[in-house]
């Protein structure tokens, strides 16, 4: 069983149950019947609301996944465009491979170990 028949049953049966509690307990109806009414009622909508809500998705499953789809391809055209105009060239394969080999903070800097002199961490 899916999500939607479960939810309609559950909520048919819910509603439904608690207008009839509601209205024996205004009417001073006897406890056992209120009892009786409450589970009868709950589970012949939970049922009710089951199978409105299973023929519901098979009807409406094709028209919202259709629907679904067109908007998730337009939502991806939408940011493509918008990638292209936030990164520009980044995008370009040609410049981007020439130029991206290091960082601004990979040069080197005085009291580099490696040329003899002292190292920063050690002052």
């Amino acid at each position: 069983m899916s999500r939607l028949s479960m939810l309609m049953g559950l909520f048919m049966a819910v509603t439904v149950t608690g207008i009839v509690m509601v209205l024996a307990i205004m009417g001073k109806v006897a406890t056992g019947t209120i009892i009786y009414r409450g589970i009868l009622v709950f589970f012949m909508f939970g049922v009710l609301g089951a199978v409105f809500g299973s023929f519901l998705e098979v009807v409406l499953m094709p028209i919202t996944t259709e629907k679904e789809t067109e908007k998730l391809k337009s939502e991806l055209l939408l940011e493509d465009a918008q990638l292209q105009k936030e990164l520009g060239d980044l995008l370009d394969e040609d410049k981007s491979l020439k130029n991206t080999f290091g960082t601004p903070t990979d040069e080197s800097w005085p009291g580099n170990a490696s040329d003899g002199n002292s190292s920063a961490a050690v002052s």
